[in-house]
């Protein structure tokens, strides 16, 4: 006798080809998630940048000598940019803190926005009583000295 309906393994099939040619078009849009253009293979070292200093905050402790920190507070472009190094230079009532970055190299980097925060003690040791500026990278806040911070 003949039958209407095909053998469930030819719908199967039918259904499996299917898909698989669906997949394989180059005209189906990206699935969600799908990132490629977040993801950046780093191959060679990026010259050293200033990190990007959103916020900081000036810590005094109440000791003697005065010790004092800043807390700065930003963010790297990637996974693969990290600090690597921290200056201080001081000029009459003005210390300046560099915070730089470097890359990491051969190594898949993700563009995703990672912060960071560091806490830098300041070489204050044998400064007068008075208002000093503290700028860290474009970030500048004030903090005073009561006393000179001068031991015997």
């Amino acid at each position: 006798m003949f039958s209407l309906t095909p053998p469930p393994f030819k719908i199967i099939l039918l259904i499996l080809l299917s898909f698989f040619m669906a997949s394989c078009s180059e005209d189906n849009p990206p699935l969600a998630g799908d990132d490629k253009e977040n993801i950046v293979v780093s191959s060679q070292a990026a010259p050293t940048n200033e990190a990007a200093v959103e916020h900081i905050d000036i810590v005094m402790l109440e000791s003697f000598p005065v010790p004092v920190s800043v807390v700065a507070r930003g963010h790297l472009p990637d996974n693969c940019t990290t600090i690597d190094q921290i200056t201080e230079l001081q000029s009459g009532n003005t210390l300046t803190l560099k915070i730089t970055t470097a890359r990491q190299t051969d190594k898949v980097c993700t563009k995703m926005i990672k912060p960071f925060e560091q806490v830098i003690p300041l070489d204050i040791a044998g400064l007068s009583a008075g208002v000093y500026t503290v700028k860290v990278n474009s970030v500048t806040d004030i903090f005073e000295l009561g006393i000179d911070n001068i031991t015997p």
